[in-house]
């Protein structure tokens, strides 16, 4: 519940601080005094939006602040949600610069606006006229009912669900739109997959067809030179090799005397070998070296082939084309896969929307009985209100298809006076008996939900008399449940409140403030007769004052 409510520099309010008690408190003045501005206070911390008009002149920041008791709604959970420090007295701020910049605090922690409006909800209902016309949207009667069929946790579920399965349902959709885009272009795929495949490409082909040309291309040279290395060295009269084997005789013959001299000949006899080595090697390769046109013919093609793939598909090389044909056979295999997650998405599809095919089926179950309900209370409720005619039903339509309430919209069928026809709420209803049906859906739903606060702002405006008397007597009922505040101009509703306060308007020579007290017995006998007669407060008017809060 509300405990306190403090408030400065916010529109005409300098400063003020408001103690509120339990029960059904009322809080009074005259047009002008300051109530809706009270209100707009209180929305602020209910995370309404605000701009820097609501600021006082020449002052750098309005505060408002509320105190909550809170320690009987189990609300540790959701505090710890939002990583807040859970009191069992919940202290909410708002601050507002006069260059129009907010800040939002929750028992001193800052939090985004949507963190105080959450937590808001759980805490107060503010009930304006301008709720009045929301009867008229579909989706406000649906939480209506809702409310009072108290399935939220079969609702949550149930959303959850559906979140999920159009989530499902969308990535289906992206799926076959891959899938077909793939198949429409697989049969160019596997074109270019067996033009590689068929051309039998090897790793690093590329690299010996160039290497192999490169010594065909060069042949003559490459043999002219082999062969004069060969006879330099080997083959030729008097050649290199037979020379170093006559001074290895030589040396051989004088290395035991010195040892310099043995080792000059261990390097000429290391010398000796490799020489003759080459030389035979030279000469072998000379003889290998055959010039083939046929085979240079075929490198040749084979070379330009090999360019003209990768000319094609913009590559380097041989081996890029080979990678290039991974990535195409990863194509074709991954259109038998997408396939394969259709399949399995579509089969899920089919329980999923059986699963939420039948929990809507139960919520349409909840929702119909605690329509039937809430019809009756209704009903009575406005008989009590001086409709004694009126007529109430709600009708449900079965929706072609699911959404994230179920598969239900709910109309508002309502008639005033016998012999009238049922109609449309929004075309039947006027603006007070709107009021009226809606205060009702309010009392029903707060007794249901046992809120800790709701707020009334002039909920009966347009009653008078004897219907004024028992509007104030079912907020009286009300507030033995729960807390509750009503903003009146009722004699009625006043006399009947646990707690009275009184907004009031200080006029100075330059500025005008708006305040608040809570009145004492004698102030509120004197309130009330005022309210009731005027500002010439008579005995009769006294005396009237007195009976009503007697009664």
């Amino acid at each position: 519940m509300l405990r306190q409510l403090a408030i400065s520099n916010f529109v005409l309010i300098e400063k003020l601080q408001i103690n509120f008690e339990s029960g059904f408190s009322v809080i009074t003045g005259e047009t002008g005094a300051g109530k809706s501005i009270l209100l707009g206070a209180l929305g602020l911390i209910l995370g309404n939006r605000a701009d820097r008009e609501v600021v006082m002149q020449n002052e750098k920041k309005c505060v408002v602040e509320g105190h909550f008791d809170v320690k009987k709604l189990n609300l540790q959970a959701v505090f710890n949600s939002y990583d807040l420090d859970y009191d069992d007295i919940c202290i909410i701020r708002r601050e507002i610069t006069s260059a129009g910049k907010s800040r939002a605090f929750i028992n001193d922690t800052p939090v985004k606006l949507n963190v105080m409006k959450d937590l808001g909800l759980q805490l107060i209902d503010v009930h304006s006229q301008n709720q009045n016309h929301q009867l008229n949207n579909a989706s406000f009667r649906l939480r209506l009912i809702d409310a009072y069929s108290k399935h939220s946790t079969i609702l949550d579920d149930y959303r959850l669900d559906y979140i999920n399965y159009r989530g499902e349902e969308k990535e289906l959709l992206k799926l076959k739109v891959q899938f077909q885009q793939q198949k429409n272009e697989q049969e160019y795929h596997q074109f270019l997959y067996d033009e590689i495949e068929n051309a039998e490409i090897k790793p690093g082909e590329q690299k010996e067809i160039e290497e192999e040309l490169q010594i065909l291309n060069h042949s003559e040279e490459i043999k002219s030179v082999l062969y004069q290395a060969s006879e330099q060295l080997v083959n030729a009269d008097n050649n290199i090799v037979s020379k170093i084997q006559i001074l290895l005789d030589q040396m051989n013959k004088i290395s035991s005397y010195q040892e310099e001299i043995g080792n000059i000949t261990e390097r000429l006899q290391s010398v000796f070998i490799d020489l003759k080595d080459i030389g035979e090697e030279a000469y072998n390769l000379e003889q290998q070296l055959i010039f083939d046109t046929s085979r240079l013919d075929y490198l040749n093609n084979r070379l330009d082939f090999l360019f003209g793939l990768c000319r094609k598909h913009s590559l380097n090389n041989s081996d890029e084309l080979i990678v290039f044909q991974e990535a195409l056979a990863d194509k074709l295999y991954s259109l038998i896969s997408i396939e394969e997650q259709i399949d399995k998405l579509e089969r899920n599809q089919k329980i999923q929307f059986q699963k939420l095919q039948k929990r809507a089926l139960l919520i349409r179950g909840n929702r119909k009985k605690a329509a039937l309900q809430i019809q009756q209370l209704v009903e009575d409720h406005l008989h009590d209100l001086g409709m004694g005619k009126a007529v109430l039903n709600i009708n449900f339509i079965d929706l072609d298809e699911l959404n994230d309430t179920g598969k239900d919209k709910i109309e508002f069928l309502f008639k005033a006076n016998a012999g009238s026809k049922l109609g449309p709420i929004n075309k039947v209803a006027s603006g007070g008996e709107l009021s009226r049906i809606m205060l009702s859906f309010k009392y029903i739903l707060a007794l249901k939900q046992a809120l800790p606060t709701i707020v009334f702002d002039e909920i009966d405006s347009g009653v008078s008399g004897e219907i004024a008397d028992k509007l104030a007597h079912m907020m009286k009922g009300l507030g033995k449940r729960m807390q509750v505040i009503s903003i009146s101009h009722l004699p009625q509703m006043a006399s009947k409140a646990d707690s009275h306060y009184l907004v009031y308007k200080e006029n100075e020579s330059t500025f005008t403030r708006s305040l608040i007290k809570k009145l004492s017995e004698k102030e509120r006998l004197n309130e009330i007769a005022a309210m009731l007669s005027g500002s010439n407060i008579g005995h009769s008017a006294i005396e009237h004052a007195k009976e009503l809060l007697s009664s």
